[in-house]
């Protein structure tokens, strides 16, 4: 039996996450390359990095830290996992950025930030309260769960 298989046998979906989360960052320790990883690890990865910076401080905190350098993956590892309302939200905190002004450098981004209106922030405080509210409808843990089932062959 291999070691996806052992940790998709969990019965619990948090261990079952855990698990897959550990398995990635043993194998990430090797080596910072991030494309080193499968697809399907790195679509879990950037899941797992958004939803940490939203905890830690929502839209504000992710575009201010190296988190926000991986905005357009993010968008679209939501879209692989069928979360299209987490992905639509991150599209629209994209677009509060001036004339999509949105760069994935944290230096540059930052710079930007320091200019940027005090509307956008708070379009970003609106989007932090959607986020959090309607995250109960779009199941994440459920979702990444049944996309680790369906691309077990990615994650090794």
């Amino acid at each position: 039996m291999s070691n996806i298989d052992k940790i998709l046998a969990l019965t619990d979906e948090i261990e079952i996450i855990e698990a897959v989360g550990t398995s990635i960052w043993d194998k990430k320790q090797t080596s910072n390359d991030i494309t080193l990883l499968t697809d399907g690890e790195r679509t879990f990865v950037y899941i797992d990095v958004f939803e940490a910076a939203m905890n830690e401080g929502g839209f504000n905190h992710f575009f201010s830290s190296e988190s926000g350098n991986f905005a357009q993956e993010i968008k679209a590892a939501y879209t692989a996992i069928k979360a299209p309302k987490s992905a639509l939200l991150v599209e629209k905190a994209l677009g509060l950025f001036p004339k999509n002004s949105y760069v994935d450098h944290l230096d540059k981004r930052n710079n930007l930030l320091a200019k940027m209106d005090d509307k956008i922030f708070s379009g970003w405080e609106d989007l932090d309260e959607i986020f959090f509210n309607e995250e109960q409808t779009e199941d994440i843990v459920d979702l990444i769960v049944a996309y680790i089932r369906t691309h077990k062959n990615e994650f090794n």
